[in-house]
């Protein structure tokens, strides 16, 4: 198949993109580099510097796909509570653009990468089945609850195959510590200077922490697979995450215990938009046939390894 990465030269785009060719797809990259080069992607990948919200113009590039899998987005939390119209213009139009470059290049399924933040702090409903109610906290968690309901109604009105995909706190080797979910590199990277792990709020915010091995697994998995429509009850839309829930002061005392280095905790207000507790009711992906390989403990060595003993 041949498949188009928007943000294929971000963290998880990366991963996707190797993944991808490790099994035999062809892969084109759209990524406007707004953190730099592409030094990471294959060489025998096609990248196109562009912006994905100019999608006649990326089209052309292109030529015909079958599939688009979109991760194109401003992640940071922060960020978006700060210039929420920048956020808006990065993930709503930028999500409006990549269905409308599906589209162009005549793709068979579109698959969108939404986020955990669309469920905002669930109360009862831990942990989270993906019909649980949606009430984002954040304006990054209400620009993903906006892309999938772009997502559906173009898929709705268009006849484009459409599985969404919510996943949960994503880590591991390349990440960059500013974007959701980047605790475990910026842990990695404190303990790496011997300065102490910064503790946003009490630190018993709970999260589901899975790789992003994993996640690049998950967006390929069954990509041959006919797609049912989108008013069937969102039969395609997926938690992605390992149902486990692990509180931020268990993280952090058990990177400093891989690292060998001494837990020492700085305090910090919390975040603004900051969700106390997410972690996934993983039935229907299991259903699916797609399982988590990698356990938390193995993950964090890796990441460790990868981005704090350097």
């Amino acid at each position: 198949m041949k498949l188009v990465v928007t943000g294929g030269a971000g963290f998880v785009g990366t991963h996707v993109v190797h993944a991808a060719r490790s099994r035999g797809h062809e892969v084109v990259v759209v990524d406007r580099l707004a953190r730099g080069g592409a030094v990471s992607l294959p060489p025998d990948v096609t990248l196109i510097a562009e912006d994905v919200r100019h999608p006649r113009r990326v089209a052309v590039a292109v030529g015909r796909a079958d599939v688009v899998i979109h991760l194109a987005a401003d992640a940071s939390v922060p960020h978006g509570e700060r210039a929420p119209l920048a956020m808006a213009e990065d993930n709503l139009a930028g999500t409006a653009g990549a269905l409308e470059l599906a589209e162009a290049v005549q793709a068979r399924q579109f698959r969108f990468v939404s986020s955990a933040a669309v469920y905002g702090n669930p109360g009862p409903h831990l942990p989270l089945h993906e019909a649980a109610p949606l009430a984002p906290l954040s304006f990054y968690g209400w620009s993903k609850w906006a892309g999938e309901a772009w997502c559906r109604r173009f898929a709705d009105t268009r006849g484009l195959a459409l599985v969404i995909f919510r996943p949960g706190n994503i880590y591991g080797p390349g990440q960059d510590s500013s974007g959701e979910g980047g605790v475990v590199a910026r842990f990695a990277e404190r303990l790496a200077a011997g300065a102490p792990l910064v503790r946003e709020g009490s630190g018993e915010q709970v999260r589901d922490y899975i790789h992003v091995r994993d996640v690049a697994a998950a967006l390929l998995h069954r990509l041959g697979d006919p797609v049912p429509p989108v008013g069937d009850g969102d039969a395609w839309l997926f938690n992605v995450g390992t149902g486990i829930g692990v509180t931020v002061n268990a993280l952090g005392a058990a990177l400093a215990a891989i690292a060998q280095r001494p837990l020492v905790w700085e305090p910090a207000p919390p975040r603004p938009g900051d969700i106390f507790a997410s972690v996934f009711d993983t039935a229907r992906l299991t259903a699916w046939g797609f399982c988590p390989t990698v356990p938390l403990p193995e993950g964090l060595r890796e990441t460790w390894a990868a981005l704090g003993a350097r």
